[in-house]
């Protein structure tokens, strides 16, 4: 449960307002707590249960995806929320690395308008969101495919952070998943993301804060 402090007036708790903030101060720490550990234990997952996901979850995680920050607040932003396992099944063909989408229960495609500023920026966190929105609903996610995406599934070193060369008889990942989708031409392909029940439990070491903090300067 997360509480949600109001200046001057108090916390909202169980949709009631509590006018006496500190009486509620330890519960409000508690909650603190239970997020932040929520938020560091969202990992890639890619099994998961048979169990569906109701719509009215789904909207609300894009509910949140939606209110991202957004340069210039442009919004660049479409998502399409797939349940329909035929779509799946297409979709997991064409994306590289992300076969087990044909078993997923539903996963959320974000596009961006290309005339957008800044359209990949604004696309990932909107996606980062969907992925904690996901977290806080008890479900798993992944996020899969991009913006360089290519649909052969050929490994494409990086140069400068984009791609060095356009491998012979691709087809980049943005265009097989509009013809599925049957998105508009002017909209890129941002992110895929898998959402459901976990039936994994995959054990990840990431680096220490110490090794990756730095105050200041490098």
């Amino acid at each position: 449960m997360i509480f949600i402090k109001l200046e001057f007036i108090g916390y909202i708790y169980d949709n009631n307002i509590v006018i006496n903030p500190y009486e509620k101060e330890e519960y409000y720490m508690q909650s603190v707590d239970q997020s932040l550990q929520l938020l560091k234990d969202i990992r890639s997952i890619r099994k998961y249960k048979k169990d569906p996901v109701s719509r009215s979850i789904l909207e609300q995680i894009i509910d949140c995806g939606r209110m991202s920050p957004t340069a210039k607040n442009q919004q660049p932003w479409e998502f399409i929320i797939v349940d329909d396992k035929k779509l799946l099944t297409a979709l997991g063909e064409v994306t590289p690395h992300g076969e087990f989408l044909k078993n997923a229960p539903a996963c959320i495609a974000v596009f961006t308008k290309t005339s957008s500023s800044y359209y990949i920026e604004d696309g990932s966190a909107a996606t980062q969101t969907i992925l904690i929105a996901a977290r806080l609903h008890g479900l798993k996610s992944c996020w899969i495919a991009g913006n360089q995406g290519s649909y052969d599934g050929e490994e494409i070193p990086l140069c400068e952070g984009i791609p060095c060369y356009e491998p012979k008889n691709s087809i980049p990942l943005t265009e097989e998943v509009q013809k599925i989708l049957k998105t508009p031409q002017d909209l890129q392909l941002i992110s895929i993301v898998s959402i459901g029940y976990s039936d994994e439990s995959p054990i990840v070491e990431k680096r220490p804060l110490e090794e990756v903090i730095h105050w200041n300067q490098f």
